[in-house]
């Protein structure tokens, strides 16, 4: 089924602010039943929905999200001025545990949760781990942890966290020992990095891949063996794939 083949980055962002609640249920909407958001953390140890260490793309102020508390946080929006300008400017940065509970809402979705390096290298494994796995806890068959940071998703592992991934730094790291680790169910790459002749069909975790939004692209990579495709117009690429076999 096409819409266990697609993946909405960072939600609806096409058309919505990235990481919020709002382009999380708008990608659910349109047919998503795969989303993925990225985490950091508040400086009081909060786990929110946020891709940037600095704030001055997503919420249009001189800050790093890791110098204010989570009180401060909600006074601020996250709306993307430069790209949507004000339309937006209401909408609050939000945390993972309200993306839990739109899982809860939603037992049919599944999302990839992000797990940044600089989040990693501010709190260490050991607590980096502890606040989402908790955090996660009622919803871990719904969320795949995932992350370029292959110690941390070995960590995860070694937790018995139930659902990991990979982000690929490089394709030929799909050898190492440093991905093998985290026995990942599911591998994340940039579409830049693959090679032209991988044969995308011969990996046994799920491979995928972003950011595509054309639908011949993704149709090609499709027709390469490719699992699962990772882009910002949920919407637009569902509608445009509706009428061919996937």
């Amino acid at each position: 089924m096409l819409q266990h083949r697609l993946v909405a980055h960072r939600g609806y962002q096409k058309l919505y602010p990235e990481n919020t609640l709002l382009a999380m249920r708008k990608a659910i909407e349109a047919g998503a039943r795969y989303i993925e958001t990225d985490i950091q953390f508040s400086a009081d140890g909060v786990p929110v929905l946020y891709h940037d260490m600095a704030m001055k793309r997503l919420s249009g102020v001189e800050n790093l999200i890791g110098n204010l508390t989570l009180a401060e946080l909600q006074a601020l929006s996250s709306h993307e001025p430069d790209r949507l300008g004000d339309q937006f400017s209401d909408e609050p940065i939000a945390t993972l545990a309200q993306l839990v509970a739109l899982l809860e809402e939603h037992p049919e979705v599944i999302a990839f949760v992000e797990i940044k390096r600089s989040a990693v290298q501010i709190l260490g494994l050991e607590d980096t781990f502890d606040k989402v796995a908790a955090c996660l806890q009622p919803v871990a068959e719904q969320a795949v942890l995932i992350s370029f940071d292959y110690d941390f998703m070995a960590y995860a592992k070694q937790r018995g966290y139930p659902r990991r991934g990979a982000v690929l730094q490089a394709w030929q790291d799909l050898d190492s020992e440093a991905v093998r680790a985290g026995d990942p169910e599911f591998i994340f790459c940039d579409l830049e990095k693959i090679p032209p002749q991988a044969d995308l069909g011969a990996l046994t975790p799920r491979l995928v891949v972003y950011e595509v939004a054309d639908p011949d692209q993704a149709i090609a990579l499709f027709e390469r063996g490719l699992d699962m495709i990772e882009t910002f117009d949920i919407g637009g690429l569902l509608h445009a794939l509706g009428r061919h076999a996937l």
